[in-house]
């Protein structure tokens, strides 16, 4: 899922036994080693809540500093998909959570962590928590409508991004054309990205955030010279930003260009969204570094499943079908996916894992959804085409 726009600054059983009946993974040696943490270096993210958290130590009671820190640890794992990152920017905020009448901005944060970590509905649940207290808050209202947005409640996320005019014409006008885009009217949400992402200031990731937005409608569409111009822009904007990394290495796999992924990501391998993108790249090209970065990955994923995480479902699934030539179970993991969040993306490796699985009536949801929303990027109709015939024999 999108990671949303904050505006003052996401197999050990599993790895062999069918997704309905994991059991719990439990080591049988204190010594043994369960997941390879990332390393992290000395960049201005990391000195920045080093320097945070020294002065939260100094003052414990201030809001404002924990916010701040919470915020910070948020970005980073944005960054870096380091989960240890979501606990610490809830753990910092929990003094003020645990009283009578936490504060709207203790409550978007901790709804924040939880739609990081799939739980819509508990974040749903803080947002309205958080906008009784602050009434058109406009963090509350863009989390609200990309989590509404993502689980296909499309009626409702339209109406929380028309409360932002009030706020921003900008900004709704970017939140309401990312509802449009994949809810039937594509090409009116081109319209609108094109006219808004003019005037969307680089400043605190608006412009990257538009400029995905654009390269997403765009190749929904079909027009992918269009797309790779405004990733382009966006990752000028902002050349870290994870999710753009994301969007640019998956349409470079699209287009056959993998040598252009391993530049993009090559220093990259914290994340393990793109650590993904990079071993497929390596894999295309024969490259020795795949095998590694494969193995990589299958821990990584263990160890998800053996503190419970689901978040990366999608991911698995790319993972277990492209690198690892499991149809079968990358299609229980697209299934499973599918019921959490709906998105291109989502319906893309469910097309593609039930077509390599030869399971076509596992597609039915995805391309009901493609239907729908008025879709025609050439890859998604080669592959509901692909379903089709396999149903029709």
């Amino acid at each position: 899922m999108r990671p949303v726009f904050i505006l003052a600054g996401a197999l050990a059983a599993m790895l062999l036994a069918p997704l309905a009946r994991a059991e719990p993974f439990k080591p049988v040696d204190d010594a043994m080693v369960l997941e390879m943490l990332p390393r992290r270096d000395n960049d201005a993210l990391n000195a920045r809540i080093a320097w945070l958290r020294g002065q939260l130590n100094a003052a414990p009671g201030d809001f404002k500093l924990a916010s701040k820190l919470s915020e910070q640890h948020l970005s980073r794992f944005r960054r870096d998909s380091d989960p240890r990152d979501l606990g610490q920017a809830e753990a910092v905020i929990a003094p003020w959570l645990n009283t009578a009448e936490p504060p709207a901005l203790a409550l978007i944060l901790r709804a924040s962590v939880q739609q990081s970590n799939h739980q819509f509905e508990a974040a749903l649940s803080n947002l309205d928590r958080a906008m009784n207290k602050a009434p058109g808050n406009p963090q509350a209202l863009l989390m609200r409508a990309s989590i509404l947005q993502v689980q296909g409640r499309y009626a409702q996320a339209r109406e929380s991004c028309g409360a932002l005019i009030f706020q921003d014409a900008v900004f709704a006008g970017i939140c309401l054309a990312n509802v449009m885009a994949v809810s039937g009217q594509p090409d009116q949400a081109m319209a609108l990205l094109q006219r808004f992402i003019a005037q969307a200031p680089v400043e605190q990731g608006i412009q990257a955030w538009a400029a995905v937005s654009l390269a997403e409608a765009a190749a929904s569409i079909g027009q992918d010279g269009q797309a790779e111009t405004a990733l382009r822009l966006g990752l000028a904007a902002n050349p870290r930003d994870a999710y753009l990394k994301t969007a640019m290495a998956d349409f470079l796999l699209e287009h056959h260009r993998p040598r252009e992924v391993l530049p993009l990501l090559a220093d990259d391998i914290r994340n393990d969204n793109l650590l993904l993108r990079l071993a497929m790249a390596e894999q295309q090209l024969a490259s020795p570094d795949a095998k590694s970065h494969i193995e990589d990955l299958q821990a990584r994923f263990a160890a998800a499943a053996a503190r419970g995480d689901r978040v990366h479902l999608r991911e698995e699934a790319m993972f277990r079908l492209t690198l690892l030539n499991q149809p079968e179970a990358a299609l229980q993991l697209a299934q499973a996916n599918w019921i959490v969040q709906k998105e291109l993306a989502d319906c893309r490796i469910l097309l593609a894992t039930a077509a390599a699985a030869h399971q076509p009536g596992a597609a039915k949801p995805a391309l009901d959804w493609l239907t729908a929303a008025r879709l025609r990027a050439p890859s998604l109709l080669t592959l509901a085409q692909r379903v089709q015939q396999l149903a029709a024999r």
